[in-house]
């Protein structure tokens, strides 16, 4: 099982995401909301995928952090908002769940770890964002454009296989973009 770290970055990160939360629920003009909310899921999204390529590690302040942009948004949105907290945290618990569960299968069956625990808090943190649905797309498009990086690297002259893929650098972006389509609609 892996154990929370959390370096100074982290802190800040966290306590941008508790500022922000409570920036959201103060009365904004229409699109300010969005805006700020693009604005800190671009940096944390960017930090995540920056570090997992450099580290295959995601910092859990930017999930944190991203987790609490996603929640303060939604709230800010409902209409009914006991019954929005527990489709957020249903949200969490199955994506970041259907990660784990695939990371403990794939652990049980090869005996290696096939995603980091980063990945499966960071499912969980996109499910708060954009929701079971909207995590099936972007689960989707990640996986697949795994799959077509592998490919392609693999093809080249000389290549060497891949053993390790940092999936929270695909995982991330993937889930930024169906939120920007998604407010989008």
């Amino acid at each position: 099982m892996s154990r929370i770290v959390m370096g100074r970055a982290d802190l800040l990160a966290l306590v941008a995401g508790f500022v922000f939360a409570v920036v959201i629920a103060l009365p904004m003009p229409a699109g300010s909301a969005q805006a700020a909310a693009a604005l800190m899921l671009i940096i944390m999204i960017g930090w995540i995928a920056w570090q997992d390529l450099r580290t295959f590690t995601i910092p859990d302040g930017a999930l944190v952090s991203l987790a609490l942009t996603g929640a303060s948004l939604r709230l800010s949105q409902a209409l009914d908002l006991p019954h929005e907290v527990l489709a957020i945290a249903i949200d969490a618990l199955l994506c970041g769940g259907a990660l784990l569960a695939i990371r403990e299968g794939y652990h049980r069956w090869k005996g290696v770890d096939g995603l980091g625990f980063g990945d499966v808090k960071l499912a969980a943190a996109c499910g708060v964002l954009v929701g079971v649905t909207g995590f099936a797309h972007a689960l989707l498009a990640a996986s697949a454009l795994g799959i077509a990086l592998v490919l392609a690297l693999s093809l080249r002259r000389g290549a060497v296989a891949i053993e390790r893929l940092p999936f929270g650098a695909l995982l991330a972006p993937a889930c930024g973009i169906v939120w920007i389509l998604s407010s989008l609609a």
